[in-house]
């Protein structure tokens, strides 16, 4: 990981980003249901923004959905973009569950996910 891409990162308080170009259904399904929250294609700033699956790392600040927004804003106007894409991509997803097993994350997807819905008794 070059300096850039530890900017990247530390400008917007993101510890860790892993990058991966499509989690399988169940998987995706099982980072959801652990994640801090999720952004999905129902959000129209990820529909612009994301096309690959991402977990965003934070142990130090409470991510919030405007600053997601403005880390996807920057890499995508990054003229190192495809760089730092490449450097975060998860080769092995044995990687994934070692980073994440204790930690809080945000799943970022440019998928829809399946939102489970409350109906009372």
């Amino acid at each position: 990981m070059s300096s850039q891409d530890n900017y990247a990162h530390a400008k917007f308080g993101i510890d860790e980003i892993y990058i991966h170009e499509g989690l399988s259904p169940s998987l995706l399904e099982k980072l959801h249901r652990r994640a801090m929250f999720s952004l999905d294609a129902d959000d129209p700033i990820i529909q612009k923004y994301v096309s690959n699956d991402m977990i965003l790392i934070f142990h130090n600040q409470t991510p919030t959905h405007s600053l997601i927004y403005r880390f996807l804003k920057f890499l995508d106007q990054d003229k190192n973009r495809e760089h730092f894409i490449k450097s975060n991509t998860l080769i092995n997803e044995e990687e994934l569950f070692s980073a994440i097993k204790s930690k809080d994350y945000v799943l970022v997807t440019h998928r829809t996910l399946v939102k489970e819905t409350y109906t009372p008794d």
